[in-house]
Formats: structure tokens, C-alpha cells, sequence
């Protein structure tokens, strides 16, 4: 059984550190099966490292303690010996990086995501309350950033809407007077249940912001998640043609940056965050508030701004549910 980490006589000034992979996301376990995988660094930040094979997959690596996901490896490493434009391939068990990092895959544990069909989802009523509880809930935490702005405004907001009218939002940051007008279309679209006006006024945010992964395609990735879990744990209620998301998600390939077209086509299709599957699945499972917002703690903490986005666009996606519930007789 090999050590832990041991180090390998490569090169003499650098030699490069064996470190155990600890888990892997199923779409990234898949890929590094894959004969000859091989591809570039596309982007190294602080924590995380991205990577792009030679047809365009992407996947990342991130220390121990981040946010879980499908494309994610789990490991501990040295992100300042993996630069931008380095060469990755697959050999054996092993992900290596020349004169730098070797991944040992063999340790990793695959992850796999909380996800509620229809015979564990409570009644639409009970779930709906559960969120009214933590859209409210959330209102009352400081610092919020991004797109998490606009939340406090949906207790008003959904009553506007419940009286056919869309009530304006008002604030000064920039960003979001930009992208308002489309979340306020997008509410309203959600709410009367018209998904085919969501991939269409969806197309206003994608690739609104700064950075990897812009505020806009952060808050549509929530929204769309949302819409894609309801549809699984409620397809009586919650039916609809995926072709307008499909078209949508085609189209924003050419619009924003690779690594956030990947993971917004991922949300489209019911893929996310670690912490996103767990405050849906808590919201769907009628779990207390005390569960919800501890699993929302660690949503919001992703990244400056996209755990905030996210959060947002997927209470706004849960409009769907007040709107069904709002058009069911007395």
C-alpha cells in the first residue's frame, strides 16, 4: 500500500509531490477513465484549478473543505506549481502534471449528491412554506452580496405578482440595475408557470458580470436547478418541454466563458454544488429551517458572489410553486 504522499527524484530543483485525491464528482471520475485523457490548465486561482481536455470537458481540483460537484476532484496539492496553459494527462491511477503536482486517483471516494424524487417530496403546500420560512430567514443576514440582493425584495415582490403587477426595485449597485428589469421578467415568468419566456428572457443574464463565472449565469444556473428538481420530485405538477432550456443552454456556449458554460449547463440539468442538492433536498423534504439554513450557510459561501447568485435565482425559481398553488381553486 502506498504512503499517503511520498516524493518521486523527477527533478532536482522540484520534485513533484504524490498527494492522494480524497474524492471525486461522477462526471470528473468518468472522464479520468477515459483512455488517453489528457488537456491544459484553463485557469489557476487561489484554491482551485481548472482544467480543459483536448475536446473542451471541464473539470477542476479544489483542497479539502470546498464545495463538492460532479466535475470536482477533492485533494490536497500545491496550486503554485500548476500554471495556465500546463499540459495534464492520465497515466495509469494517476493525473500528473509535468515537473509539478501527481494526483493519486486510486484513494478517491466517488461523491454522490442529495436528490428527492416523488415519493420522498413532501405536499407542495408544505414545501412552499419551507421556503417562504428561509426566504425570510435570509432577509435578516448582513452582508449579503450579488444577486443575493435582490432576495429581501421577493416577500414584496411575490405579492406584486400575485396582484398582476410587477413591483420596481430600486438599488445602487450597478450590476444589478443592469440585470433587474430581467429578474423581475423572469419572476414573473416563474410564476405563471411559462418556462418557454424563462429560456427566453434567461438569455439577458448570461454572461452579465465580472469573472469566471458572471453573476448572471450564477443566478440563472440557481433558477434553472430549481425548475429541473421540481420537475423531478413533482412531475405531475411540474411538466414542460425541455427543448426552449436546451436551446438556451446551446446558445450561451458562444457567450460566456467555458468553465461557466459548463457549469450552467450542468444546473440546467439538475447538476450542482454540494450545497445546493442539500438546501433543495431539505425545501422538497419539508426539513426544519434550523437544517435548510445551515446548508445554506455553506451555499452562500461559495466563491465572492456565486453562492449569493445562485441562492437567489433558485428562490426565484421556486416562484413556480406559489404560482401553481396560487392558480388551484379555493
Amino acid at each position: 500500500m502506498r504512503a499517503a504522499a511520498e516524493w518521486f527524484d523527477f527533478n532536482e530543483k522540484e520534485r513533484p509531490l504524490l498527494c492522494p485525491a480524497k474524492q471525486m464528482g461522477s462526471r470528473a471520475k468518468a472522464l479520468l477513465a477515459l483512455p488517453g485523457f489528457s488537456g491544459k490548465v484553463l485557469a489557476v486561482l487561489s484554491a482551485t484549478v481548472y482544467l480543459v481536455s483536448g475536446d473542451g470537458e471541464i473539470l477542476w481540483m479544489s483542497p479539502e473543505g470546498l464545495a463538492m460537484h460532479r466535475r470536482c476532484i477533492l485533494a490536497s496539492f500545491r496550486p503554485g506549481s500548476i500554471y495556465v496553459a500546463q499540459n495534464f494527462f492520465v497515466d495509469g491511477p494517476f493525473l500528473r502534471f509535468p515537473e509539478g503536482v501527481i494526483l493519486d486517483l486510486d484513494p478517491a471516494t466517488e461523491w454522490k449528491p442529495s436528490r428527492v424524487g416523488p415519493k420522498h417530496a413532501e405536499p407542495l403546500s408544505v414545501m412552499d412554506a419551507c421556503t417562504r420560512r428561509l426566504r425570510e430567514a435570509v432577509t435578516k443576514l448582513g452582508n449579503v452580496k450579488g444577486f443575493g440582493q435582490m432576495i429581501p425584495q421577493m416577500i414584496p415582490m411575490t405579492s406584486s405578482l400575485v396582484d398582476g403587477n410587477k413591483q420596481a426595485i430600486s438599488h445602487a449597485d450597478p450590476l444589478l440595475a443592469r440585470a433587474r428589469n430581467s429578474i423581475l421578467d423572469l419572476a414573473t415568468a416563474c410564476f405563471n408557470f411559462d418556462m418557454t419566456e424563462v429560456a427566453r428572457r434567461g438569455r439577458e443574464l448570461v454572461g452579465l458580470g465580472p469573472g469566471l463565472t458572471p453573476s448572471g449565469d450564477d443566478f440563472l444556473g440557481g433558477l434553472l436547478f430549481a425548475t429541473h428538481s421540481l420537475k423531478t420530485a413533482y412531475p405531475q405538477d411540474f411538466n414542460w418541454e425541455e427543448e426552449p432550456v436546451i436551446d438556451l443552454i446551446d446558445w450561451a456556449s458562444t457567450q460566456t466563458h467555458p468553465i461557466s458554460h459548463a457549469i450552467l449547463r450542468d444546473h440546467a440539468f439538475g447538476h450542482g454544488p454540494e450545497s445546493l442538492h442539500d438546501v433543495v433536498a431539505s425545501l422538497l423534504k419539508g426539513e426544519d429551517l434550523g437544517r435548510t439554513f445551515e446548508r445554506t450557510g455553506r451555499l452562500i459561501a461559495i466563491g465572492d458572489t456565486s453562492g449569493w447568485d445562485i441562492l437567489a435565482g433558485m428562490l426565484t425559481g421556486m416562484l413556480l410553486v406559489e404560482g401553481k398553488l396560487s392558480a388551484l381553486p379555493a
